[in-house]
């Protein structure tokens, strides 16, 4: 079996909660849960406090109430006062609109674990690093709830009534997850008679919710991926010259240790050696020449790319062996161990032998 070639250096973590995106069971819990605690209140029986429960409609319960017009518990007792809802249906949303498939809305977190020693931060002249969230643009859709609302007293349902309509073209859900634009239609209110001489009050009304849905991963592809801001921008320059440049040859023979330490630059597929370890063979690093030290920035001597991705310097540390012509890379921050189907290529001040 063919092995799945994946860039590691790209695999970051996400919470749990940014992962999964938004289903169909995410609006239905919103709406439950903003009902059950902001919406539908107690009620006063006899100086007693009675707390209205809510349920969802599935297909028995929703065909007995349509049968008898109200629901039993265990026990055979008409279940009085009670909140049912169910989804009727979803459509889509035209007046929103809809995006080709594969653009993504980019999100901004600004505290970042990585910021947590500014003063290394303040020394080292870097920004402070932002958690980037690239979220595939999600579908827009109508969801239709059907209510009905179950009491023994007019005085009940003209209670639980009014607070339904006082939340109707506001956003339902909870304060630390979803939330949707719901509208409410007319109320529809009838009073029967059950088995016992049993007065029963009930109200139907439909619930039109602006909703949107994510699904957590498309051809296999995650819709929400992370990265980081840059830290620090570095302006730099490069200078390729040669001898053969120079018609004043004695000014060459001059500075030709400097004119070929800014010439040289090279490019090189490093050797795997362990899961922290890489290393450059059968070349040679270039001595800095005095008239450069202090100006050369010496802590990115080299560029060191994994899997494409360019690491910073502080991820890893070398040493030159001039005996066996070997440059040694050890890494310690890269958060994952190197294996050997990882590409690490190496750029920077050396010469290839």
């Amino acid at each position: 079996m063919e092995r799945k070639e994946t860039n590691r250096a790209k695999q970051l973590s996400i919470d749990k909660e940014f992962q999964k995106g938004v289903s169909i069971i995410d609006v239905d819990s919103a709406i439950a849960y903003y009902m059950s605690n902001v919406i539908i209140p107690d009620l006063k029986e006899n100086d007693t406090i009675v707390k209205v429960p809510i349920i969802y409609g599935n297909a028995e319960r929703w065909k007995n109430a349509r049968k008898d017009g109200y629901l039993r518990d265990q026990r055979g007792r008409i279940q009085i006062p009670l909140v049912m809802f169910k989804r009727t249906g979803i459509e889509k949303n035209d007046n929103l609109p809809h995006f080709k498939e594969g653009m993504t809305i980019p999100v901004f977190k600004k505290y970042s674990s990585k910021n947590r020693y500014d003063r290394f931060s303040i020394l080292n002249n870097t920004r402070p690093t932002y958690e980037l969230y690239n979220i595939t643009i999600p579908s827009y859709v109508n969801v239709t709830y059907e209510m009905v609302i179950w009491t023994s007293f007019t005085e009940h349902m003209n209670t639980i009534i009014e607070m339904f309509q006082n939340e109707s073209e506001k956003y339902w859900g909870n304060a630390d997850g979803f939330k949707f634009l719901s509208q409410i239609g007319s109320f529809d209110t009838t009073q029967e008679v059950g088995e016992g001489s049993e007065r029963v009050i009930r109200t139907t009304f439909t619930t039109t919710v602006n909703a949107y849905l994510i699904p957590s991963e498309v051809d296999n592809k995650p819709t929400i991926k992370k990265s980081f801001s840059a830290k620090k921008v570095v302006f730099g320059y490069e200078t390729d010259l040669t001898g053969g440049l120079f018609t004043n040859v004695t000014a060459y023979n001059e500075y030709y240790y400097l004119i070929d330490f800014v010439a040289t630059r090279s490019s090189k597929q490093a050797q795997f050696i362990n899961s922290t370890t890489v290393k450059l063979t059968n070349v040679k690093k270039p001595i800095l020449p005095p008239e450069l030290q202090g100006s050369f920035d010496e802590l990115n001597w080299f560029k060191v790319y994994i899997n494409g991705v360019l690491q910073t310097p502080l991820d890893y540390t070398y040493y030159y062996d001039g005996g066996t012509n070997e440059i040694t890379f050890i890494f310690s921050n890269l958060g994952f161990p190197l294996s050997n189907q990882d590409d690490v290529l190496i750029t920077g001040k050396f010469k290839e032998l």
